[in-house]
Formats: C-alpha cells, sequence, structure tokens
C-alpha cells in the first residue's frame, strides 16, 4: 500500500495526470463549433492541401469548424518572426535577449501581441478562402459581422491552446507546445492508418505486402530518429576549483540535433503561410500567384517538398545558434573560472562553439531533411492524401517530444532520489 500511496503521490504521476488532463480539456474544445458556418460544406474540402497542413497544428479542427481549428500556427508563426528579429535587426529586441528572465517576458509580451494580429489575419484568410471554394455556401450569412466573429473566435482559441500549452511546459511534461501538437497528430492516427490502407488497395482487394512495407519502413525510420535524437558530441570543460578538489572533468553534451524537432515545426509552419494569404487575398485557381504556390508552397509536388527540406535545414542552423547562444555560453564559462582544454577563453570559446555547432548542424540538419522528404515522397508516390499521414515530419515530432518527455522523467526520477537520500534522517547517538 505505501508503494502505491508513494506511487500516486511522486511528482511524475502528478506531471502525467495533469499533462493528460489538460489534453483531454483541449481534445473537448473541439466539439464547440463556431457558429455562423456551414460545416457540411465544409466536408467537401477534406483533401485540400492547405487545410491539411493546418490540421496538422490543430488535431483536425477543421474537420467540424470547432474553435481550436486555428490551433498554435499563429503563435510558431510570431516566434519566428520574433527569434528572428532578435538576430542584430532590432536593437532594442537583441538587447533584451540578454537581459535574462527580464528581457525574456518582454520578447514573450511581444509574441502574443503579434500573435492577436497574425491569428486574426489568418482567421478571416481562411474564412474567406474557404467561402470561397465553396462558391459561398459556407458562411450562413456572407456579411463582415460573420468574418469578424469566426475570426475572433479561431483566434480567442489560438489563445487558448497556448495557455494550455503553457499549463503543461510549466505542471506538466514536455514543452506544452510541442507536446499540444504531438496529441493532435496521434488522435488523428487511426484515419491516418485507413488513409495508408485505402492507398494500398487496389480494386476490392489490400495490398498486405505493400502495407506491410510501409510500416516496416516506418519502424526503421522511428529507430533510427531515435538513435540519432539521443547521439551527442561531449566536449570537456575544465573547472579550475573542482579539478583540483576531484580531478575530474565536466562536459558539454552537444546533441547532433540541437534543437530537436522545432526545424520541422518551424517549417512546416511557414509552408502554411503563402496558402493563409492566398485565401485572405481569394485569390482563384486561375490566378498566376496561385498556381505559384500550388507549386512552390505545398508538400505534394517535388518543388514543394525540396523548398521545405531547405527549409529545415536553415531553421537547423539558425536555432542551433538561438539555444546555444554561443557568447552567452562563453562568458558563463569565464564566470565559473571554467574553460575548454586547449581553447582561450572570451572570444576563442565563442568562436570554437560556434565552429561546434556548425559542424554539428550538417548532419543534423541534412538527417531531419532527409526523413521528412523521403517518407513524403514516397507517400505521395501511393496516394495524394498521405501527404501528412505519411510525412517523416509528423514522425519526427512525436518521436522527439516524446524522447524529451522521457529525458525530463528520468531526470525527474533522478532528482527524487538525491531528495530521498538528502532527506534521510541520520542518528549520531550510537
Amino acid at each position: 500500500m505505501n508503494k502505491i500511496h508513494n506511487f500516486v503521490k511522486s511528482p511524475i504521476t502528478k506531471r502525467i495526470s495533469f499533462t493528460i488532463m489538460i489534453l483531454i480539456i483541449y481534445r473537448a474544445l473541439f466539439f464547440v463549433t463556431i457558429p455562423g458556418v456551414n460545416s457540411a460544406a465544409l466536408a467537401k474540402l477534406s483533401n485540400n492541401s492547405s487545410l491539411t497542413m493546418l490540421s496538422m497544428f490543430s488535431g483536425g479542427g477543421f474537420e467540424n469548424f470547432s474553435i481550436m481549428s486555428l490551433g498554435v500556427t499563429a503563435y510558431i508563426t510570431a516566434q519566428i518572426i520574433v527569434q528572428l528579429l532578435q538576430a542584430d535587426v532590432i536593437p532594442t529586441f537583441t538587447q533584451w535577449s540578454k537581459e535574462g528572465q527580464t528581457g525574456r517576458k518582454k520578447l514573450d509580451q511581444v509574441t502574443r501581441s503579434l500573435t492577436l494580429v497574425l491569428g486574426l489575419v489568418q482567421a478571416t484568410g481562411i474564412t474567406l478562402g474557404i467561402n470561397t471554394l465553396t462558391n459561398g455556401k459556407f458562411m450562413i450569412e456572407n456579411n463582415p459581422f460573420t468574418i469578424i466573429v469566426i475570426a475572433v473566435s479561431m483566434t480567442a482559441g489560438s489563445f487558448i491552446a497556448m495557455w494550455l500549452g503553457d499549463l503543461i511546459t510549466e505542471n506538466g511534461l514536455g514543452n506544452g507546445i510541442s507536446v499540444i501538437i504531438t496529441a493532435g497528430i496521434l488522435v488523428r492516427f487511426p484515419s491516418m492508418i485507413n488513409d495508408v490502407i485505402k492507398g494500398v488497395t487496389f480494386g476490392t482487394k489490400v495490398n498486405w505486402i505493400r502495407f506491410s512495407e510501409l510500416m516496416i519502413g516506418a519502424a526503421i525510420l522511428i529507430l533510427l530518429i531515435v538513435w540519432f535524437t539521443r547521439s551527442e558530441l561531449r566536449i570537456p570543460i575544465q573547472y579550475a576549483r573542482r579539478a583540483q578538489l576531484t580531478g575530474k572533468d565536466s562536459y558539454l553534451p552537444l546533441k547532433i540535433i540541437v534543437p530537436g524537432v522545432i526545424p520541422v515545426i518551424f517549417a512546416s509552419t511557414i509552408m502554411t503561410i503563402p496558402q493563409t494569404i492566398l485565401m485572405f487575398f481569394n485569390a482563384g485557381q486561375n490566378s498566376s500567384w496561385y498556381r505559384v504556390v500550388q507549386t512552390f508552397f505545398t508538400l505534394s509536388t517535388t518543388s514543394g517538398v525540396i523548398i521545405y527540406g531547405l527549409m529545415i535545414i536553415f531553421f537547423e542552423y539558425l536555432y542551433s545558434i538561438v539555444q546555444i547562444e554561443p557568447d552567452k555560453f562563453a562568458d558563463n564559462l569565464e564566470k565559473q573560472e571554467a574553460y575548454i582544454p586547449n581553447v582561450y577563453p572570451g572570444d576563442p570559446t565563442k568562436e570554437f562553439i560556434q565552429n561546434m555547432l556548425n559542424y554539428l548542424s550538417l548532419p543534423g540538419s541534412l538527417f531531419l531533411m532527409l526523413v521528412s522528404i523521403i517518407p513524403l515522397l514516397v507517400a505521395n508516390s501511393v496516394s495524394s492524401s498521405l501527404q501528412i499521414g505519411l510525412s517523416g515530419s509528423s514522425i519526427l515530432i512525436i518521436t522527439g517530444v516524446l524522447i524529451e518527455i522521457g529525458r525530463q522523467i528520468k531526470g525527474l526520477k533522478l532528482k527524487r532520489e538525491y531528495g530521498t537520500f538528502l532527506s534521510t534522517d541520520f542518528s549520531l547517538d550510537d
């Protein structure tokens, strides 16, 4: 009984329960539909590439056009913009990024304000686009007030998703936004498997050999992702005082894929922006801009897949620097009287870390790109409806988030064991 009691009361169990509870609430909000729309007209656009990509970040919120349809897309886009502007583009943002927790709060406020603007614009564009694609049958009443109500409802849902994600980050397991995206993908897995079966069905017979090949390929892909994600390069670090006391050195573990699945999430988000803009301006299928976007910013064409892969490489290099911050790392080492063997403190240490990140980003970015686009090309060859369901992007996000959650659980267990050891009562009477 004591073991059961300890298990129920443990911080890990509480965090797991809290995460599950938030995800259940998030999923329940999918049944809160937006008033003033015709869901039957929306059902006819189930294979639309733009909506399919957006659904990846909302967990299928476009099936009944709920308040959660927008998901966290606007927030992720705002994050990309703000973090890019920190790279010496806007001096104020750059200064805030160096002010620790205080500066981070200011940047978070800017990100949320930008999310509001982007959310309203994106929601309006999606609403107008869907209404155009359904020949005006999507909105029950075609007037500005209806558009405003729909846009505000979708943006409010996006902020609810942000809030729930923050709650998971603070009190649950993993990065909240990534966990929400992962949960959305997992919820759609049954329909994905059904799409796979349809893709390998010829006439009335299912080609189970082809299906088995795809499943085995997916399993091998997952194993490769796990191995690659857990691989790291250890850079020795010596602390002057600690070395004198213990004679042992420490290490800086740099992962081959430093930013994890962030490049994949951001690249996927960027792919949806041009199509949303087209929806906003009601660009028709005969428009030259429409043809350009459908050629270069969709995952169902070879050129679109190539651009998607190049964006993954770009974000891998960018966010490796953003996450590690070589200049801050060099300053912290110097303050702690630590150094990397054979590397001078200060600028030489900064340059060394920068070179290491560039060295690791090449194999890391190539791996992310290949894992994302090869299954995508295979899926497109089987069936166009599988462009998201079989993509390596989904597998990368799911695997990466689960690995991160496992790592956090391991850290909590270790912390709990140390806490138990330190809280033990010792008697010196004997």
